[in-house]
């Protein structure tokens, strides 16, 4: 999806984020998915998750808050040393949908909030 498709604006920034017990990082992040940065010499334990296209991630938001989501993965590529994989947010756990939208609005600004239509809140199994 090019930048001028998509449906919420993305901007650049770092925070912890947990997949399968394998502590990474996101590169960029929006109110509908994020870019996770995996070493290249990581991606092995990723497999399961990456043929079927879904992974559960937990962030740490800065105020130590955990939020998890279900994610559907869009793409993934190499980039030097490391692996870009960009998710896409199926569903949250718990309020965590409500924890990422209000730490967005409060860090970046409410331009980076997703129109009216808000993603819906749900419950999953990990």
């Amino acid at each position: 999806m090019t930048p001028e498709n998509r449906r919420v604006q993305r901007f650049v920034k770092r925070l912890a984020v947990v997949v399968r017990e394998i502590d990474l990082y996101t590169a960029n992040l929006s109110a509908s998915g994020m870019q996770i940065a995996v070493p290249a010499t990581r991606m092995f334990e990723l497999t399961s998750d990456l043929d079927a296209r879904l992974m559960n991630a937990t962030i740490t938001l800065p105020d130590h808050q955990r939020v998890t989501a279900a994610c559907q993965v869009a793409y993934v590529s190499q980039y030097g040393d490391k692996y870009l994989i960009g998710l896409h947010f199926k569903n949250f756990l718990d309020d965590g949908l409500d924890q990422l939208l209000s730490f967005i609005e409060y860090d970046v600004g409410r331009q980076y909030l997703p129109a009216p239509k808000r993603i819906q809140s749900a419950s999953f199994s990990s």
